[in-house]
């Protein structure tokens, strides 16, 4: 490249980024596909995207805001703008073979470090590229055992295919074609080991509006466009494939039977795309699978009184099927009718002999694994799952394969069998690539975090969540993003990023505002707890309070108890803050008026909950309701069955508060010490400043300056951003009497604390 005849030296990735940009000038063209072609993966962040198109465009001349050269698409990508001439590739090649290029800037070389990776340690990192190694080394072998190497047109290393909805000529009672056609290729697409997305995860992007969906489905290696037509009582289905460099492709069949026809179709389509020689089964078109695909087209089109209708009006010859009985049964569980469903499904598992329907038992046996989980009867689950598999691995069906590798995930999580879980999770992945479902790999990030986060591990878990979240959007996957928003509101707590914090939540609130109304409701609770606690923690916690008594104000029967009591429990934490020590009584002893709380499937919420009632009642002077608490929570503790070093410290930390309370410092300071060194260990911020707080205050009230100021060191980089950090800080200022700087960093606390108390004597703290 030259500019006035100076060559202009680039780092190859830019140059990549260049080339791209250039040959694609006719359209916006998508990061996700952008990083596909220049660094041939995934895995790379948008923001080494964004960094690498400032240095292009700073080579450029293009630096500012003009964008003259390349323009930013927001919320798509990145469009090259300027009047470009095609010239002789062999003049070209003099020039360049002639030019002495000068060295390239140290800067634009190395490769600019993603936000979120810098948070990585080198363990999971390394992880994370032999997981991304046997992907693609795993990926690659498999296409190219589906397809011989000389016949294939088209190739699918940086991308998938979607099925969008069927154009449909023809009268209106036929107008179920435009999804059931769409989901029937969708599954031929499959079966011929074409990496294809699921169709509800493009009914998601069709669906949504503007210039957003057309350069997101631009973004996909081929888009398949159906159309259908009765014309003299035979059906003509034509299929339009195009790639995402603008290569079409045509086929079309005709019949009298339109399924039969669109088989025909899609047959020749994969002829051509190179895909000719793998087997599918031929099928015949009849009226049972017809009455199934309206079925399921009802379903995707998320009309439940019709699907009611036509599982009403289902003829015998359908009913009798064990295809019909595994659609009901998973439409009972769409609808939460748990225990329907698993009746229905538990009929099924009888007339599914192992060796006559193996793939249709693998997909019952999956499906139950809600079930399971909702009875906490985790090992049993896993075998079920561990049956399915087995079936679905001899099926070589990668879509099914890869959401029972996810569900048994799930269980194996919740029975705190971290290391087998995320086992299950790196292959649910790979066979979700194998499959195109870019939506099921974006699970399987989401689960992969919820995995750091057990761990402590949350800055690993961030860039996970991140990437989830963005292509849920992208994909107009709404009723995903709600667990990508909840991981990163409790990543960024955990890690002390409040600003960041209270930014997400803005994502969703309020809920009428964003287009939020679609989550169940126990899910929107969720979201309105974190949303007081993001407020809370920039400082706000009377508005904070008040979302949360809004919140349980109306108690509904579906409402889920323990969220209740949580919330009820950070109702009496927030007062303790703001100095209201008798509403704190009131609120912590309503939220332990039943066994709610303890009966929470995250048994850190209980203990979080326990420690903040025996913070209360110390304040309040209540030695024997005390007493009573810790006994309460040691007892609790003594029948775990998991080890959990944020659940040792809570209760380190209780017992800290007892022996406070009962005037014995010195077993106080060492419970704290203990502490101490386990969260230094977990490394989770909020862990660290929670116990040092504590532990640095009772030590400066016990005249141990020296420690009590080596603790504040170590929480002096939060000192910024949290209240606690910055308040320690200042008590040792007071204590080395550095009264400037006592004052300084007094102010600076109180204004992080916002409406909490005011910040006067050090001696008044929560363990």
């Amino acid at each position: 490249m030259s500019r006035n005849g100076e060559p202009v030296a680039l780092a190859a990735s830019a140059f990549d980024c260049l080339v791209y940009l250039v040959e694609h000038r006719e359209r916006p063209v998508g990061k996700d596909e952008l990083i596909s072609a220049v660094w041939g993966r995934d895995d790379v962040s948008d923001n080494l995207l964004a960094q690498t198109v400032v240095r292009l465009r700073r080579s450029l001349g293009d630096a500012g805001n003009e964008q003259r050269c390349i323009r930013t698409v927001p919320r798509v990508g990145y469009r090259w703008t300027l009047d470009t001439r095609v010239a002789a590739q062999e003049s070209l090649a003099a020039q360049a073979a002639n030019a002495q290029l000068p060295a390239i800037d140290a800067a634009d070389a190395a490769p600019a470090r993603p936000r979120y990776r810098q948070w990585l340690r080198v363990p999971l990192l390394a992880v994370l590229l032999l997981l991304s190694a046997f992907a693609a080394v795993y990926l690659g072998w498999r296409l190219h055992q589906a397809q011989p190497a000389a016949a294939a047109t088209m190739h699918f290393d940086q991308g998938t295919t979607i099925v969008l909805p069927a154009v449909v000529n023809g009268p209106s009672d036929w107008n179920w074609l435009r999804l059931g056609l769409m989901d029937m290729l969708s599954g031929r697409l499959r079966e011929a080991k074409v990496p294809t997305e699921n169709s509800r995860n493009v009914l998601n992007l069709v669906n949504q509006d503007g210039a957003e969906k057309n350069a997101a489905i631009a973004s996909f290696a081929l888009v398949v466009r159906p159309k259908v037509a009765l014309v003299d009582n035979t059906w003509r289905v034509h299929l339009e494939a195009k790639s995402r460099e603008g290569r079409t492709w045509q086929a079309e069949s005709s019949s009298s039977n339109v399924l039969n026809a669109a088989r025909a179709a899609s047959d020749l389509l994969l002829a051509q795309l190179g895909f000719g020689g793998a087997a599918r089964k031929p099928g015949t078109g009849n009226a049972r699978q017809e009455y199934l695909l309206r079925m399921e087209a009802a379903q995707l089109a998320g009309h439940p009184e019709l699907v009611h209708e036509l599982l009403d009006k289902a003829p015998p010859e359908v009913r009798e099927t064990p295809e019909f009985a595994f659609q009901e049964a998973g439409f009972h569980c769409d609808e939460g009718k748990t225990e329907t469903c698993e009746r229905a499904l538990a009929n099924l598992l009888k007339q599914l002999p192992a060796d006559k329907q193996p793939l249709l038992r693998g997909k019952v046996l999956t499906t139950l694994w809600y079930i399971y989980y909702r009875k906490h009867q985790y090992a049993e689950g896993v075998a079920a799952l561990t049956e399915a598999i087995r079936l679905l691995q001899a099926q070589k069906d990668n879509e099914p394969l890869a959401q029972a590798y996810l569900d048994r995930s799930h269980l194996e999580f919740f029975d705190g069998k971290l290391d087998e879980a995320t086992a299950d999770l790196g292959l649910a992945r790979v066979n979700y690539a194998l499959a195109g479902d870019t939506v099921g790999q974006a699970k399987v990030d989401t689960s992969m975090a919820q995995i750091a986060m057990r761990r402590g591990q949350f800055d690993q878990a961030l860039p996970l969540l991140q990437h989830a979240y963005e292509h849920e959007q992208h994909m107009g996957m709404r009723q995903l993003v709600s667990t990508s928003l909840q991981g990163l509101l409790v990543s960024h707590k955990m890690l002390l990023q409040y600003a960041d914090e209270l930014t997400t939540s803005d994502e969703y609130w309020p809920f009428t505002q964003k287009g939020m109304e679609f989550c169940d409701d126990n899910v929107r609770r969720g979201l309105v707890v974190l949303r007081a606690t993001a407020l809370a923690d920039n400082g706000r916690t009377s508005e904070a309070s008040a979302v949360l008594e809004q919140l349980i104000a109306q108690p509904k029967p579906e409402d889920d108890p323990a969220l209740t009591a949580w919330a009820t429990a950070m109702l009496a934490r927030f007062a303790l803050e703001r100095g209201e020590t008798q509403a704190a009584v009131a609120w912590i002893t309503k939220a332990f008026a039943d066994s709610a709380l303890e009966q929470d499937d995250d048994h850190r919420d209980y203990v979080d909950a326990s420690l903040a009632r025996i913070n209360i009642l110390l304040r309040a002077g209540k030695r024997d309701e005390l007493r009573q608490a810790v006994a309460i929570l040691q007892t609790w503790a003594a029948h775990r069955t998991e080890q959990d070093d944020w659940i040792d410290i809570a209760i380190m930390r209780a017992n800290a508060a007892q022996a406070w309370g009962e005037g014995q410092p010195g077993q106080a300071l060492e419970q704290l010490k203990l502490a101490m060194a386990k969260a230094d260990k977990l490394g989770v911020p909020e862990l660290v400043v929670g116990v040092g707080q504590a532990y640095a205050l009772a030590l400066l009230s016990t005249g141990n300056v020296d420690q009590a100021v080596a603790i504040g060191g170590r929480l002096s980089a939060w000192s910024n951003v949290d209240w606690r950090a910055a308040w320690v800080e200042a008590c040792t200022y007071r204590a080395l009497g550095q009264t400037a700087s006592w004052e300084k960093s007094r102010g600076k606390a109180q204004a992080l604390a916002g409406d909490r108390m005011q910040l006067t004597e050090p001696s008044v703290f929560s363990f």
